[in-house]
């Protein structure tokens, strides 16, 4: 199927390589347009004991250091043109928020991982990602 507009989630993992690949061979032959996003769950201040904010903005900037890395990663596995960019929130949330704002037709999201191992840690938002938007949600087989 032909897509018009495809939003790549992309998590610096060798699984979200295999979605910007698979992502970049469709809009190779088809023309689609591309937008490679990264999601950043950025911290908040909290009130420990005392009812001052701990300030995080440190912690932030090693966040939003690491997503530029990431998206630094992605653009050179590319060979066609896309569009890079951030998106802030909770992953299921940001891609469902971001799908829709981009008017995208389908999001493409990193394989599962391979090993038994690897996928007890990691959450799988395949199911929650599908409940807020009216496209598709595909993985690279």
């Amino acid at each position: 199927m032909a897509y018009r507009h495809l939003l790549v989630a992309y998590d610096g993992t060798s699984e979200g390589d295999e979605a910007v690949l698979a992502a970049d061979a469709i809009a190779r032959a088809s023309g689609t347009r591309l937008t490679v996003v990264v999601v950043v769950s950025l911290e908040r201040p909290s009130r420990f004991v005392t009812r001052w904010p701990r300030q995080t903005s440190v912690w932030n900037d090693v966040l939003l250091d690491q997503a530029r890395a990431d998206l630094d990663r992605a653009a050179r596995l590319l060979r066609a043109p896309a569009e890079l960019t951030f998106l802030f929130g909770s992953p299921s949330q940001a891609l469902a928020d971001g799908a829709r704002e981009f008017d995208c037709d389908a999001i493409m999201l990193p394989a599962r991982p391979r090993s038994r191992l690897a996928r007890m840690f990691v959450r799988d938002r395949t199911a929650a990602i599908r409940r807020r938007v009216p496209c598709e949600v595909l993985r690279p087989a």
